[in-house]
């Protein structure tokens, strides 16, 4: 996107505008140019209108920034001697799709400056930086980056349980469609552990539902923190609950399944209400393709081996030929 035109009269060289606006007061900026000089005047001026700024003089500094910190905007120069700015453009785009970069270059690089548009750049400027184009960019920037954050945060929030942390029944149907045909294409397992709390209606009974509520939201503080990263809990409805663990056999989702079990075993729950209350969990396995292809094969499978556990003697896991 080129900037448009500003037709209101600019500031004096070397100045900023007097008002910080809030909106560009919390907003934090990476510069990327091989010229100290200029690094530090832009660095400046960007400072100057609220920001906190850091600067890069090499395509390896800036990758590392880039990945470390959660800035709004990159001001990239195009004229990077080993890694050029048209070259890194793509790799930092590859770490923040959704990073606003802002390229420089001089008076006769307006193809190259075009030609990084094209590739995902934000605008383009022309060196040196003017304080008037500088406030539009950095605003439209800070907007952008502000409406990008709010996307997401509804999009989680809409992923989420109410209740608890673990996301929701309607994220797990369109989230195992996606896990189980990623592990058909690429010939990996996939496993997934189906829990219910043992005896959650005693607490409803006298506690309250209050202490019912708090205890679920207990477990899945609990379960969650014992997962990796590529794990994912969700809460199916009621008590019950769904843990996906990508790239795991039998075997391996055997043992997560009881570290999990053992963890909710030695808990105890409500100690924040001067309350000491022990539960348990009975957990069903079912790992792709061996148990099933489909999203619903998988659940059924993994609730089977639930339910007969909690028919038996609850506090224990089962697969499907257990």
């Amino acid at each position: 996107m080129v900037l448009p035109k500003r037709t209101e009269k600019r500031p004096a060289r070397g100045k900023i505008p007097d008002q910080v606006d809030l909106l560009m007061s919390k907003g934090r900026v990476l510069v990327v140019d091989e010229q100290r000089q200029v690094r530090q005047q832009l660095a400046k001026l960007i400072a100057g209108c609220g920001f906190k700024v850091d600067v890069a003089a090499s395509a390896e500094v800036a990758r590392k920034k880039v990945e470390g910190n959660p800035y709004d905007a990159v001001f990239l120069d195009l004229m990077l001697r080993r890694v050029g700015g048209l070259e890194l453009l793509p790799q930092i785009l590859r770490i923040r799709p959704d990073l606003s970069v802002v390229v420089m270059a001089g008076d006769g690089s307006l193809a190259s400056s075009m030609n990084a548009v094209k590739r995902g750049a934000l605008y383009y400027l022309t060196k040196p930086v003017e304080p008037g184009a500088l406030d539009g960019v950095l605003r439209n920037c800070m907007e952008r980056s502000r409406l990008l954050q709010q996307m997401a945060q509804l999009k989680q929030t809409t992923l989420l349980d109410d209740l608890t942390i673990a996301f929701n029944r309607r994220h797990l149907d369109a989230y195992l469609g996606e896990e189980l045909e990623r592990s058909r294409r690429y010939g990996r397992t996939f496993s997934m552990l189906f829990f219910d709390m043992d005896h959650l209606k005693t607490v409803n009974d006298r506690y309250g539902h209050l202490a019912g509520s708090r205890v679920l939201r207990e477990v899945a503080l609990l379960i969650q923190d014992k997962l990796r990263k590529s794990d994912r809990l969700f809460r199916y409805g009621g008590d019950e609950f769904v843990v996906t663990l990508p790239e795991t056999g039998a075997e391996g989702a055997l043992r997560v399944a009881n570290r999990l079990r053992r963890a909710v075993r030695a808990h105890r729950f409500l100690a924040t209400e001067r309350w000491t209350v022990s539960l348990t969990a009975s957990f069903g396995v079912a790992t792709f393709p061996r148990d099933g292809s489909s999203q619903e094969e998988m659940i059924r499978i993994a609730d089977q081996a639930m339910y007969r556990v909690k028919t038996k003697s609850r506090d224990g896991v089962a697969t499907r030929e257990s």
